[in-house]
């Protein structure tokens, strides 16, 4: 039978290594329905050419006329996706619940008119939700975290009996205290580092998936160094405790990923898909009456 942990090493396990993340945003719903109408992005996406000046495009509207590119190349059109621009002035974007991308207004305004970085910066994020990176970090806290509670347990009452059989004198309770904690700050520290190189290991991933996913799309292969050279002028760039690499290791893997993917191979295979699904995707604005939807190509309406 598997033994129950000792109540105050449990609490106090959970609190430590417990963690939780939530952001708000702050959105101006109106506003974001009227950059999704239907004839602005039909009228951007046409292949009519005119003499006319055309309007600039919203931020929602770059968005989609890239993002779907992007998806459409590689064979992603399969459900729909939703973007969401984030009225917050960081540099940021993130792989939001199964299906979501949020980018940062900030981030668009430091790569403005930049369809290759803005792809890389999308296909970064979709290459986190393919490989199901969010998932397998879950997965992976709740297993480590019942791993080291049992340690933590069993190192706890392996001290006590050693205690005992060297000395009969009672263990005082100040002792125990102290013990804990030396234990759970120890299995922190080994929670925390595992962790850590788990997001380093899948931004990587997401680096070196994204990349294929611009080329396919035919997109420029240094749109990512732009977007790398921009984020290493960050004073934020790295940390000891950073979730992500140092951006000069991403720019050396990246440099290794486009030795290791011929670009011709990967584009003609994201042109004779976009040749096959030639028409752009549909889109409305989600249920959630923020984020823009990309559909499926099986939308028909």
């Amino acid at each position: 039978m598997m033994k129950t942990p000792h109540p105050h090493i449990h609490k106090i396990i959970s609190t430590t290594l417990g963690f939780s993340s939530s952001i708000l945003l702050n959105l101006n719903i109106p506003a974001i329905a009227q950059t999704v109408t239907p004839p602005n992005l039909s009228a951007i996406n046409s292949s009519t050419s005119t003499s006319q000046v055309k309007p600039k495009k919203t931020n929602l509207q770059w968005v989609y006329s890239v993002a779907e590119k992007v998806i459409r190349a590689n064979g992603l059109d399969d459900h729909p996706w939703r973007f969401e621009v984030s009225d917050e002035y960081d540099i940021n974007a993130y792989a939001g619940e199964l299906n979501k991308i949020v980018i940062y207004k900030g981030l668009l305004d430091q790569i403005h008119g930049d369809d290759a970085a803005l792809a890389f910066i999308i296909s970064h994020e979709l290459a986190h939700h393919t490989q199901r990176h969010s998932a397998q970090q879950e997965e992976t806290e709740a297993r480590l975290k019942d791993k080291l509670l049992k340690e933590a347990e069993t190192e706890f009452t392996n001290w006590i009996v050693e205690e005992r059989r060297k000395s009969k004198t009672p263990i005082s309770v100040a002792k125990k205290d102290v013990i804990k904690q030396r234990i759970i700050i120890q299995k922190k520290q080994e929670f925390d580092n595992k962790i850590q190189a788990l997001s380093r290991q899948h931004e990587f991933e997401a680096d070196e998936i994204g990349y294929t996913y611009i080329v396919k799309a035919g997109y420029d292969i240094d749109g990512g160094f732009r977007v790398f050279n921009l984020l290493s002028r960050l004073p934020s760039d790295y940390t000891e405790n950073s979730t992500h690499p140092p951006t000069q290791l991403r720019i050396n893997a990246l440099k290794q990923v486009i030795k290791k993917y011929p670009w011709l191979n990967l584009w003609m295979d994201g042109n004779e898909r976009l040749q096959i699904n030639y028409k752009s995707l549909k889109f409305d604005l989600s249920d959630d009456g923020i984020s823009l939807r990309i559909n499926s190509r099986f939308v028909s309406r």
